[in-house]
């Protein structure tokens, strides 16, 4: 128990400074684990409680667990959390954490109920679906709800972000009457889309304006798709349309149909006149006719929802859903789950489109892009002969096949140019040297891409105490002297923040 104590503490003030760049930690190197043992509880303050693992009885923790913020609680189970000394079997993602000595894992179930799903798109909850059904293993259900969803209807809201960074992909909420508990939740869209107006995401704690459309789903907090923050446009609420994108195929229509992402325009696909005939292919796998209408629907998920991903280097993935009248998404297999192919009468038309942001993060090789769509009846991926624009990042192809799964992959660069060898491959913060130190130390760190860079100091109790940097500056690699002679001893924090990235460390002054 004691070694729990002495970590409190430093978690408290660990999360002064919670992490607010979109995507959080590399899940995919996650591995699930299965435990079970006595919970230890441990009181922080009059709100907070930090969960524990003992495993073997000897009332020495294992494994620190993660439930998310104090407010979370699952939208589609009745999981709670667990009180000190119950016994309890979790399902999680293991992961080393710096800031204590024990394991932490990631809750994905407690005693066998649903807790969250670290990968949920959460951009794409806009029909009445829930966390549940993409389970974080196995092949996952669809993200599609079809027409049956409620009407956006236009609202304007002020409060305090809250930043729930437990997921893959950070999740925003807001809360409006300063009760430190989430009113709204906030679809920004997919971690990689960014504004042409420089609107950014907000910051934990941070009071915002927000105007967007309100949306009942199955979440606990009303869904705002957000169309201005502070004032700055953040995506055109026109381009939604009817059904966010998506829409009605009627097997008599004499001229052609384009449904589009909700996110992004530049991924469509175009359906033309006779896709249901029978003088070409106009079936399902197993033979069976297309129906007279159809409702379409294309989104955009993250490469981590592709759960059979078979060693591609996935930065792109695609959902497609094909709904007959009657509700029944004909791309899903009888139990529920994505894969399934239909063949049309004709070619359909399809455009994706990525961003450097998607490329750059999963180290691709442009030059080496691959379009693949899944067969469900061989269990492996087919590739499409496509045209690739680097140009333009877009990549196009027509075909009369229409798979639930299509993913654009690139090779990972393994090596660097000759003459490129001093650029600098990630966002970095070192360890200040010396450490500790009297009075003066210094602070290195490297930037990936050029950035409005701020280096900031904080005393134990969260108090920012000097601004070494506040200024834009080129890629590269740093080194800052930090001269604390008029400081007393003690520890101290140091913050390097570049855009929306932010990275911090500990160090002790010793006079």
């Amino acid at each position: 128990m004691k070694k729990i104590l002495t970590i409190i503490f430093v978690i408290s003030m660990m999360n002064i400074f919670a992490q607010t760049h979109d995507r959080n930690m590399n899940f995919t190197e996650l591995d699930t684990i299965s435990v079970s043992g006595t919970a230890i509880v441990v009181e922080t303050d009059s709100t907070h409680l930090l969960y524990f693992l003992d495993e073997n009885g000897d009332g020495i923790a294992e494994y620190h667990l993660n439930f998310g913020p104090n407010w979370y609680t699952p939208d589609s189970s009745d999981a709670v959390k667990p009180v000190n000394g119950e016994s309890i079997s979790i399902v999680g993602g293991l992961k080393d954490s710096s800031r204590m000595e024990e394991s932490t894992i990631i809750v994905y179930e407690i005693n066998g109920l649903f807790w969250r799903d670290p990968f949920f798109s959460e951009w794409n909850n806009m029909g009445h679906r829930d966390h549940k059904a993409r389970i974080h293993h196995g092949r996952r259900s669809s993200y599609g709800f079809g027409w049956k969803h409620d009407k956006l209807e236009n609202i304007t809201v002020t409060g305090t972000t809250l930043i729930d960074t437990t997921f893959y992909m950070n999740h925003y909420y807001l809360d409006t009457n300063n009760d430190s508990t989430p009113d709204y939740f906030l679809n920004f869209g997919p971690f990689w889309f960014q504004p042409e107006s420089g609107a950014v995401r907000p910051e934990n704690g941070e009071i915002v304006e927000i105007v967007g459309g309100q949306i009942e789903t199955s979440m606990q907090e009303s869904v705002i798709v957000v169309y201005e923050i502070n004032g700055l446009l953040w995506r055109d609420s026109a381009s939604i349309g009817n059904h966010f994108g998506g829409g009605w195929l009627d097997g008599n229509m004499d001229s052609s149909r384009t449904f589009h992402s909700p996110f992004d325009d530049g991924d469509n696909m175009k359906l033309h006149s006779g896709w249901n005939k029978s003088h070409g292919s106009g079936h399902m796998d197993g033979g069976f006719l297309l129906p007279d209408s159809l409702f379409c629907q294309l989104f955009e998920i993250a490469p981590e929802n592709i759960s059979n991903r078979n060693g591609l280097n996935v930065f792109a993935s695609y959902e497609i859903n094909m709904f007959s009248s009657d509700g029944i998404n004909m791309l899903m297999n009888n139990n529920m789950m994505m894969g399934k192919k239909m063949s049309l009468g004709n070619n359909a038309d399809f455009n994706f489109h990525y961003s450097d942001m998607q490329i750059e993060m999963y180290a691709g090789n442009e030059s080496e892009i691959v379009v693949n769509a899944w067969d469900d009846v061989t269990e492996s991926w087919t590739t499409i002969d496509a045209t690739v624009d680097t140009y333009n990042n877009t990549v196009t192809f027509s075909s009369p096949d229409v798979s639930n799964l299509i993913v654009l992959s690139a090779t990972k660069v393994t090596n660097i140019n000759d003459n490129v060898t001093n650029q600098p491959t990630e966002f970095t913060l070192s360890q200040n040297y010396p450490n500790p130190f009297n009075p003066s130390t210094k602070i290195s760190f490297t930037l990936k891409n050029n950035s409005n860079v701020t280096l900031s100091i904080y005393n134990i109790v969260g108090e920012k105490v000097a601004t070494l940097i506040n200024e834009y500056k080129n890629a590269g690699s740093f080194t800052v002297n930090f001269n604390a002679s008029q400081l007393s001893s003690g520890v101290y924090f140091y913050e390097l923040k570049a855009d929306a990235n932010r990275l911090v460390k500990k160090m002790s002054l010793l006079k």
